[in-house]
């Protein structure tokens, strides 16, 4: 996902911690295995019908247990549960507080129960109903992170991970497009009926439908990926040409992550409150992202590579966040690195780098950080950026090889469920055979990096070379390249051991007079040079 626009709806994200990190609970008591949702849609009103049939597994003995969806509120918003059945018995249940609370006969651990509610009302978000840019109705499912109970009954965490089929009814001047593969489609009586269904579990974060006037193109990846365009009429051919860059990144990924994990990938354009979100083959993007100019390549990349981290692997609690963000922006560098060269992905990262920066002198924090709600606030630039930058750190100590592999095997290990960032490091630990618990200890759990400086002193052809780290909250322990040069041009480089506050080294030089000390010059090591405090006048 792309942070971006909308900043309304953001600042009201900022301010309201959104609920489901209670769902530890429930997590140890059911297992959500699929969800099959019937949803109306019209253009009279805002209201929408709803039919959930949700299968249930029992991870021990209950006989009560909670289901997400928002209540009809004051102004007539929110949901209203009609019928709950178990089984196809009458349920017993009450939707208060955001929640549904089914009492039920007792279910044996291990045993299974479907339940059907049957629902209706107006979308307060996650559904989004409103007009495009060109003035037509629109209807957008954008859920992350647990918005989706606004309109769907569920359990609104990723760590519950579920099949999903949708069966949308809808006036049949618009086209449908959502999660999975298209199992049929039908026009009669002046509606459309679309239905479909996916072939692996997803998070809810991920379960959308896109419901527009769409003009729609076919193309394929390298490896016979059904790849879609979906655009405004309107804009038609400008979408088509700016869409079209999508199969370049997805070529890449699949030979440098896995094959493609999903039966399609469709692109779309919507009215999503992001720049880009990366619902599970089918990625919506803000309707300004069609300009006819072609200039969302990183974007596009960005979204597409979530498909694997992020979507088929999930954070399996929000404040782990970074495995799904910090990937999804560290391997577009790595495609911009083989699409577009090493200087362009130098920049990228310094860029990237300037960021985490700023971002640190507001606020410093650690990547994994659970003092913050969950919200839009988990969205920052150490999730995404600084954990990108940790991730370059990793492949510089293990080479390009036994990174990749360490990617590929993660991928591997947790695809299609969840992992933490304790399972990464197990990962990265048996592919390279070496301990990482102070690499990730300080690099993920602990805020900050190093604010370095150095001095130096001469005598003959040795030089005394001092490094310094100003921070003051946490020592830092890195290998800091060190390049050394002279007035002449000439230069001479050297790895360090930095592990203290103050460190001396004793450098032989090839050459006299050295006037420059460079830091990191092949940019590896995420760091701030130190400026001091200028004098008080």
């Amino acid at each position: 996902m792309r942070k971006l626009l909308l900043l309304n709806l953001l600042t009201v994200f900022l301010i309201l911690p959104l609920k489901g990190q209670d769902h530890h609970n429930r997590f140890e008591a059911i297992d959500v295995l699929s969800y099959r949702f019937e949803i109306d849609l019209n253009d009279t009103t805002n209201v929408i019908r709803g039919i959930a049939d949700i299968d249930v597994a029992f991870r021990k003995d209950v006989d009560q247990f909670q289901l997400d969806l928002t209540n009809r509120l004051a102004d007539s918003t929110g949901m209203k549960v009609e019928q709950i059945t178990e089984n196809g018995r009458e349920a017993l249940f009450v939707h208060q507080d955001n929640r549904i609370t089914l009492t039920i006969p007792k279910a044996l651990k291990g045993t299974q129960r479907n339940y059907r509610i049957i629902y209706s009302g107006i979308p307060t978000d996650g559904l989004i109903i409103s007009k495009n840019k060109f003035g037509d109705r629109t209807f957008f499912g954008d859920n992350w992170p647990n918005r989706g109970h606004h309109w769907l009954p569920l359990v609104d965490h990723p760590s519950d991970k579920a099949m999903a089929e949708f069966i949308v009814s809808a006036p049949d001047h618009y086209r449908v497009v959502a999660v999975g593969k298209n199992i049929s489609e039908k026009r009669e009586a002046g509606r459309v009926i679309s239905y479909w269904k996916t072939s692996v579990p997803l998070s809810t974060k991920l379960m959308v439908v896109g419901v527009s006037p769409f003009e729609v193109e076919h193309m394929q990846s390298q490896s016979g990926v059904p790849v879609s365009t979906w655009v405004y009429p309107q804009n038609r051919e400008e979408g088509f040409f700016d869409y079209s860059i999508a199969t370049r990144p997805l070529d890449f990924f699949e030979s440098y992550i896995a094959p493609y994990p999903y039966t399609k990938l469709a692109n779309v354009q919507s009215k999503t409150v992001y720049g880009g979100m990366e619902n599970a083959s089918c990625i919506f993007y803000h309707e300004r992202t069609v300009n006819g100019k072609q200039n969302h390549e990183i974007l596009f990349a960005h979204e597409i590579a979530h498909q694997w981290f992020g979507d088929a692997v999930s954070e399996l609690d929000w404040h782990h966040i970074w495995l799904s963000e910090g990937f999804a922006t560290y391997l577009t560098d790595i495609y911009i690195e083989q699409t577009h060269g090493r200087d362009a992905f130098v920049a990228s990262m310094l860029d990237e780098k300037g960021q985490v920066l700023r971002f640190a002198s507001r606020r410093l924090a650690p990547i994994v950080d659970t003092t913050l709600p969950v919200s839009i606030r988990l969205l920052n630039k150490n999730s995404y950026e600084k954990a990108g930058w940790v991730l370059h750190m990793l492949r510089h100590d293990m080479g390009d090889q036994l990174f990749q592999e360490c990617v590929r095997t993660f991928y591997e290990k947790f695809k299609f469920s969840n992992a933490l960032t304790e399972d990464f490091q197990a990962v990265a630990e048996s592919v390279t055979g070496k301990s990482y618990d102070d690499f990730f200890r300080q690099w993920f759990y602990q805020a900050g990096h190093p604010v370095l400086s150095s001095s130096f002193k001469q005598k003959g052809n040795k030089m005394k070379l001092t490094i310094r780290q100003h921070q003051e909250h946490y020592v830092f322990a890195f290998p800091l390249e060190v390049e050394i040069k002279n007035r002449s041009g000439k230069s001479i480089r050297k790895m360090l051991t930095i592990n203290a506050s103050e460190q001396s080294f004793i450098v032989e030089l090839p050459f006299e007079n050295p006037g420059e000390i460079v830091f990191d010059p092949q940019t590896w090591l995420l760091y701030e040079p130190y400026l001091p405090a200028p004098p008080r006048e």
